[in-house]
């Protein structure tokens, strides 16, 4: 069993890191990001388009980096999530409230909150073999979505709503995306011939997201970055940031019909992004007030 001493220890860090987490997950979901092509004038946007007759789209071969939020373990764990959680949630109430003095008021009531918090999440963690259930279930059904390479279909859905919507033509440039995460690819040094925008995906995360607590309900999720390179110069001219997020459920409730469910919020992900992406880089015109 953990020294109380290092319990200590380790719980203060974590109720740091808890409020910075909550506090993100609550811009997150509370914020909506307006992607640049939606702030730009109107001229502008058009004198980049009409200089693009062919879209050449690429995607991203590397993994994405899987996040899953996960319920305290067993009683102890919960113990400890529940010290966690409990001594954060007064801090960062206070943090958010329009009340002077919010935070330090919170900080008052922190000790308060941890201990009924550590006796609220002995009771509630789920046992850790419900737990590993689940998450053999999620591997499972994360080895069948890579099985069904989706990325490839993601393309695919992208040229041909964008060669259905839009004016312009778009192939798939197979291979040409970036290998790794890191990787700044140089469109000017590859035989890309007749190719006048670049459009580049990257899968950069997924799994399961929610706030920190002892049971937390969870969306399935992915992000996407995506950005439109010309090719000559490699001058990126819009890029963005976009979210697929399923509905909440507990995470129980992602091991039904062996993570069904899991799967199929990734399926539905591919039409959703991909639309969002053709529309907001040729299809949104900006409306510019005089």
């Amino acid at each position: 069993m953990t020294h109380p001493h290092m319990f200590m220890k380790r719980s203060l860090s974590l109720i740091v890191l808890s409020i910075a987490f909550v506090a993100g997950s609550w811009a997150l979901t509370s914020c909506s990001h307006t992607p640049a092509i939606y702030t730009k004038p109107a001229n502008e946007v058009d004198q980049i388009r009409s200089d693009i007759g062919t879209v050449g789209v690429v995607i991203s071969s590397y993994r994405s980096q899987i996040e899953v939020v996960r319920p305290a373990r067993g009683w102890w764990g919960g113990v400890k999530r529940g010290f966690v959680v409990g001594a954060a949630a007064p801090i960062v109430v206070g943090f958010v409230s329009p009340v002077p003095g919010g935070t330090l008021i919170g900080v008052l009531f922190a000790p308060f909150t941890a201990v009924a918090g550590s006796v609220y999440g002995a009771f509630k963690a789920l046992p850790p073999e419900e737990i590993d259930k689940t998450e053999a279930a999620l591997n499972e059904a994360t080895a069948r979505i890579r099985s069904m390479n989706l990325k490839e279909s993601f393309v695919e859905t992208v040229a041909r709503l964008g060669n259905e919507r839009t004016g312009w033509k778009f192939v798939h440039l197979r291979g040409k995306g970036p290998k790794t995460r890191a990787e700044v690819v140089s469109y000017d040094r590859l035989e890309i011939p007749g190719i006048d925008a670049v459009l580049e995906i990257r899968i950069e995360r997924s799994g399961l997201r929610g706030l920190l607590t002892i049971d937390p309900p969870s969306s399935a999720f992915l992000e996407l970055r995506s950005r439109l390179i010309r090719p000559t110069n490699n001058e990126v001219l819009y890029e963005q940031t976009l979210f697929c997020m399923s509905e909440k459920r507990t995470f129980a409730e992602w091991d039904d019909n062996e993570g069904e469910l899991f799967i199929d919020a990734f399926v539905s992900c591919v039409p959703r992004l991909a639309e969002k992406v053709v529309d907001d880089f040729f299809l949104v015109y900006p409306i510019t007030f005089d």
